[in-house]
């Protein structure tokens, strides 16, 4: 009879031992995220020091800061190192991973997954999405790209302008041409007036219109090119016909990546569609026309290459670039300038983390600013001084104070690119610490995609990359390295001072807004 009391007594003690044992993992758990959260970070950034340094409305006397460093640091030298015991091992080691008393934890385990996975794909998507999408349906844009025809062959006396007609029919009325480019016609009336304002003949004018960057390519023929082609038939003179007549000019300094990538593929296009098109025009039988019965005989039978040979384009490239590590600085380096922006902030964090207990206030702020702008002035040195190590020459542009003017350029894309991190870091640590990780990726997504590839041929949404600060060093080191048109050099440096002033007069806000949200917390 007395037993039945017992056995009610053992269950409901072992159902309280179950629920207890619950209770006490909840809690532990509980703890041991509360711990991570507030404490991984704050090692990591330092916050915590900034917090007490900003949020202090009066400074200890220095007797007092003395006393408690002094017995700080002998408590932290005497205490022995304690680890937490933890109970949620010993609870956890009483189930398994199935069991029925542990679905909670279970159901709580796989929501977190999910909700990391979440995010995991968003961050993924987001870059993804920012970069493939630079190169989402471009061969569609190549009609924007501008292309300059310009044809200075003109009529002299009753000899036609054969070839000029021929090239100018070509470019705008071959259907598959048409979607190379933006092919703008220019006669020789109009380059004449062009020339004269600019005190140029009409070659140097057209090699200024691709030196100032209105067209990417342009296709010239010379003047006068059917009066040398009728003379060298009339004669039988030797006459390198091939190349004598046309050009076809651009300037690989202008954009190493798109001149390699794209424009040097689109006129080799434009080219095979010349080779094709020409032996179907009449161009050799009008010039023949243009001559009379011995002539001709003269020709077939003494220089026939004056009409067998195809008249093609001499390729002139204005500022070629002959060193092909030039392609490291310009690609993989741009992303290195944002990764190395990035670690000056990591690495300077302990040293922080000191000045914070020494200064207070906004003495502090100002030192925190004036410390990075000299570490990116350190690291853009290195930047120049590696490229010159690996043969990059410097004096094309500036002569030897070409040095100092990309270290200068350097400086400014890194105070630029390490402002912007490190005031949205401050930032993402107050609003989820996690995206830290995904902020520098996606910084150096938005400003790669808009310079590896020549905006013109992006999306109208990539159109922002002209705010960008890597798309704006890009072009000033292509001025500095290559002698490129400095016509853009004052949006360029704009560009990138307004990013650092802007970003360090936000800074003392953000930091001051910050160490208040982490007081409030506490």
């Amino acid at each position: 009879m007395k037993e039945e009391p017992i056995t009610q007594q053992s269950s409901s003690n072992a159902s309280l031992d179950s629920s207890n044992e619950l209770s006490l993992l909840e809690e532990e758990e509980n703890d041991y995220v509360e711990l991570n959260e507030a404490n991984f970070m704050d090692d990591a950034f330092g916050i915590g020091q900034l917090t007490e340094t900003l949020t202090k409305n009066q400074e200890r006397p220095p007797g007092e800061e003395l006393n408690e460093s002094s017995t700080e640091k002998t408590n932290y030298e005497d205490a022995p190192t304690q680890r937490r015991k933890s109970t949620a091992a010993e609870v956890v080691q009483k189930y398994k991973f199935w069991d029925k008393e542990f679905k909670n934890e279970r159901t709580k385990i796989i929501l977190r997954f999910i909700y990391n996975y979440i995010y995991l794909i968003a961050g993924l998507c987001i870059a993804l999405c920012i970069y493939w999408g630079s190169y989402y349906n471009r061969t569609s844009r190549f009609k924007r790209m501008k292309m300059g025809i310009y044809i200075a062959d003109q009529p002299v006396g009753v000899l036609p302008n054969i070839v000029g007609k021929t090239i100018e029919y070509f470019f705008t009325n071959v259907t598959a041409i048409q979607a190379a480019g933006d092919f703008q016609v220019w006669n020789y009336e109009k380059l004449d007036e062009a020339a004269k304002s600019h005190n140029n003949n009409i070659t140097e004018e057209v090699y200024r219109q691709i030196h100032h960057q209105k067209v990417w390519l342009g296709f010239y023929v010379r003047e006068n090119a059917t009066l040398q082609w009728y003379q060298a038939l009339a004669t039988g003179q030797n006459f390198n016909i091939s190349t004598s007549l046309m050009e076809l000019v651009y300037e690989t300094g202008r954009d190493y990546n798109a001149v390699n990538n794209y424009i040097i593929t689109v006129y080799q296009q434009i080219l095979r569609g010349y080779y094709t098109f020409i032996p179907q025009s009449n161009l050799v039988g009008s010039m023949l026309n243009t001559l009379n019965e011995t002539q001709v005989n003269n020709i077939m039978n003494n220089a026939p290459e004056l009409v067998t040979t195809i008249p093609t384009f001499k390729v002139v490239d204005l500022l070629p670039v002959q060193n092909p590590v030039f392609q490291a600085p310009l690609q993989i380096g741009l992303i290195y300038l944002v990764i190395f922006a990035f670690f000056q902030f990591i690495f300077t964090i302990k040293i922080h983390m000191y000045i914070a207990e020494k200064i207070k206030g906004l003495p502090y702020v100002g030192y925190r600013i004036l410390s990075a702008q000299f570490a990116y002035l350190i690291v853009s040195l290195a930047f120049v001084t590696l490229n010159t190590a690996f043969g990059l020459d410097f004096t094309r542009t500036f002569g030897y104070s070409g040095f100092l003017v990309i270290w200068m350029f350097g400086y400014l894309t890194m105070a630029s690119l390490g402002s912007i991190i490190e005031l949205l870091v401050l930032l993402l640590f107050v609003i989820k610490p996690q995206l830290i990780g995904f902020l520098l990726l996606f910084v150096a997504v938005t400003n790669l995609a808009p310079t590896v590839s020549p905006i013109v041929l992006c999306p109208d949404f990539y159109r922002y990359g002209y705010a960008m600060p890597v798309r704006n060093a890009y072009d000033l080191l292509h001025v500095a390295y290559f002698d490129a048109w400095k016509g853009h050099m004052g949006r360029n440096i704009g560009v990138l001072i307004t990013w650092i002033v802007v970003s360090n007069a936000v800074m003392p806000f953000v930091m001051k807004w910050m160490a208040k949200k982490k007081a409030q917390r506490k």
